[in-house]
């Protein structure tokens, strides 16, 4: 069972055996004879050249093809070479002895854990011969003369050879289990990077300066631009400035675990733009002790945001077919509804003519009579222009406006429509306030509602009008205090051609609420008899 990268991890041992080669050449022959009784010079700098030569060409060499064989005759050589540096220094005297550890050690980590054992037991075996060879049964007597033995030397014997093999089981184990947890990584990267790359949805990543430092596939097809061209360039070096990222890091901050969602038009490098949604993530790592307060609270360090991007062409286009069906059978109902309201004036209509045909009419009358007519035909005028209105509308032209000046024209044009001190307008929104909106049919959409709101306080009343930006989404609310909506009403306001008013087309509220689908928002009500209506118009936000 070799580490995960063989090769690489050989190189680095090749590396070590090359430095501790050189380090022990020169060291070899400047420490004193004291240190290394029994010295044989000769043997200490072979055993150290082979080592260093045998690293040297390992490294120099081609890329090795067998990484496991190299590893162990590498380690079968290290054991020759170490046990006769041993030998050539003291023998169970030598200061040296510590290179058996490194090579047990480095056999653990190249080999598995039973070729680590292996080579601690051989190592502990020719050791052992070595001591004993010197010591005990003075196999040497021929070469040098014969030490005596002494207890610490067979003590060092026994306790050197133990420690080999207690550092093969432990080391062993260290590594087996380090390898298998780095497998275990290894395939969970691998999943991770699978459903990274295979979302549809784009993932970016930034760190706390808004560098991006994750870019998938899905991104790169959503903006145009190459993952390896987007990791390590700024937010605005790719998205410019289609949203605030210091106002969407203190919104997150403001409230852990929530998202922040913005919708906007992205511009492409290439050309065309794209509708996207933004959708952000405050991205934290361990929970650290804080040192502002001695509360014990611990809070999570935060390392930057993620943003999930997403491509709302097919969705746009979707909804636009869906509001194109609702139209169809919208009109499909209307039709219908506008043969009943057609036919009432135009039977006054038929029957003035008549008369007016007839001879003998007196001038009162005919007066009376061409009175009813002008009024019947605006009658039609008016259903038929708020019907053209719903059902052909204009295209929207989304400009930068100043929404609280195209509010106030038509809360003073209302002022000026009420009788004298009967209307009461209550202002609650900021100074100015721009957005994007089409501002002929923002401007038709909110005189719609005020409108409604006024006709509902026939004896005058208050009529209170309040702008907010919620989470990058303007509401306006218009709130009056009539005589409110009949509870089985309220699901009907919106539908065309329903009105309780007896001179009412129905039409307003329709309207309103084709425009605000228009824009990608919405229009409720909120009503009780008695207690007036509040009606909530709501723009979404969009950038780019």
């Amino acid at each position: 069972m070799m580490f995960v990268d063989g090769e690489r991890l050989l190189r680095g041992v090749f590396w070590t055996r090359l430095a501790v080669a050189a380090l022990l050449l020169p060291l070899g022959t400047v420490l004193p004879d004291a240190m290394m009784p029994g010295i044989n010079h000769g043997v200490l700098v072979l055993s150290l050249l082979t080592a260093v030569i045998s690293s040297g060409g390992l490294l120099l060499g081609p890329p090795l093809t067998h990484p496991r064989r190299i590893a162990w005759l590498v380690a079968l050589l290290d054991v020759a070479l170490i046990t006769a540096v041993v030998a050539a220094t003291g023998g169970p005297r030598s200061i040296f002895t510590f290179l058996y550890v490194m090579l047990v050690t480095a056999s653990c980590v190249t080999l598995s854990r039973a070729g680590g054992l292996t080579i601690a037991a051989l190592a502990s075996m020719l050791y052992t011969a070595l001591v004993v060879g010197r010591t005990v049964v003075p196999l040497t007597w021929l070469l040098e003369p014969p030490h005596d033995t002494t207890a610490l030397e067979i003590v060092t014997m026994f306790a050197n050879t133990g420690t080999f093999l207690v550092i093969a089981i432990v080391a062993g184990g260290l590594a087996e289990r380090f390898t298998i947890q780095s497998r275990t990584l290894r395939d969970v990267r691998a999943i991770k990077d699978l459903v990274f790359e295979s979302v549809g949805t784009g993932l970016i990543a930034l760190d706390r300066s808004h560098a991006i430092t994750t870019f998938n596939r899905a991104a790169t097809v959503i903006t145009g631009v190459a993952g390896v061209d987007a990791i390590g360039q700024p937010w605005q070096a790719v998205f410019g400035d289609v949203v605030s990222l210091p106002a969407i890091e203190a919104e997150l901050s403001a409230a852990p675990g929530a998202s922040s969602r913005h919708e906007a038009i992205f511009s492409r490098r290439g050309g065309g733009t794209v509708p996207v949604r933004l959708t952000f993530w405050a991205l934290s790592g361990g929970e650290t002790e804080r040192t502002a307060d001695d509360d014990g609270n611990r809070e999570r360090e935060p390392l930057g945001v993620i943003c999930a991007c997403e491509d709302l062409t097919t969705i746009r286009v979707m909804e636009e077919r869906l509001r194109q069906a609702d139209r169809l059978a919208t009109l499909g109902r209307m039709s219908a509804n506008i043969a009943h309201e057609i036919r009432n004036p135009l039977a006054s209509l038929t029957g003035a003519i008549e008369v007016l045909a007839a001879n003998g009419t007196a001038g009162e009358v005919r007066e009376r009579l061409a009175q009813i007519v002008l009024k019947e035909s605006a009658r039609l005028n008016e259903i038929l222009r708020e019907f053209l209105e719903y059902a052909r509308p204009a295209p929207l032209v989304r400009t930068r406006t100043n929404v609280i000046e195209s509010m106030d024209d038509v809360l003073v044009l209302l002022e000026h429509r009420a009788a004298a001190g009967t209307l009461k307008v209550t202002r609650e929104c900021p100074a100015s306030l721009e957005w994007s909106v089409d501002p002929q049919q923002f401007r038709q959409a909110f005189w719609n509602i005020c409108l409604n709101a006024v006709q509902a306080m026939p004896d005058g009343g208050e009529l209170r009008v309040t702008v907010a930006t919620l989470r990058d989404r303007l509401e306006i609310r218009v709130v009056d205090s009539g005589e409110g909506i009949a509870p089985e009403n309220v699901g009907h306001v919106f539908e065309p051609f329903f009105s309780t008013k007896l001179d009412g087309t129905g039409l307003g509220l329709a309207l309103v609420h084709r425009i605000m689908q228009d824009h990608g928002g919405d229009v409720s009500v909120e009503s009780a008899p008695g207690a007036g209506s509040a009606f909530t118009l709501r723009f979404p936000v969009i950038r780019g």
